[in-house]
């Protein structure tokens, strides 16, 4: 097989793993109303407690306009909240709530779980290879900044 084939192929198997990935937790989302975007700031708020709205635009890369439906949404839905950050009063910080977590912990075993069997089937049950490809694609991203902060 040619390179440029070989490509071609790997990168619609991208695209194919990808839609993988997110259909499987289309049935849960759905069922709690939220959206692709909802479920990235749950994520992202899960993952770094306090972070502020500001931290949340660069990771997500979208504007403060975007943020601001879907956020007032998972407010109203009672999965996040907002609060005054302690090292900037000027700033607001994300927490998910009890409900939030909870949610959140179900969708991350799932999408966990998806990962591990994945990389146990590749015959890389740790994702070593997996990890270096995404790292190289996202090193340029804004919010490979908060990695470490997992």
């Amino acid at each position: 097989m040619n390179n440029e084939k070989q490509l071609n192929q790997q990168i619609a198997m991208f695209y194919f793993a990808y839609k993988s990935f997110s259909d499987s937790l289309d049935a849960i989302t759905s069922f709690h109303g939220l959206s692709h975007l909802q479920h990235r700031i749950l994520f992202f708020a899960e993952q770094i407690p306090g972070m502020t709205t500001s931290e949340l635009i660069k990771i997500l890369e979208i504007s403060k306009q975007a943020l601001a439906k879907p956020l007032r949404e998972l407010k109203e839905k009672g999965l996040i909240y907002v609060a005054i950050s302690e090292e900037d009063q000027r700033k607001r910080a994300l927490f998910l709530t009890s409900t939030g977590i909870h949610l959140m912990r179900d969708l991350n075993r799932q999408q966990q779980k998806q990962f591990s069997e994945a990389y146990k089937q590749a015959g890389d049950p740790t994702g070593a290879a997996f990890a270096a490809v995404l790292k190289e694609f996202a090193k340029d991203r804004p919010g490979m900044s908060f990695i470490d902060q997992f």
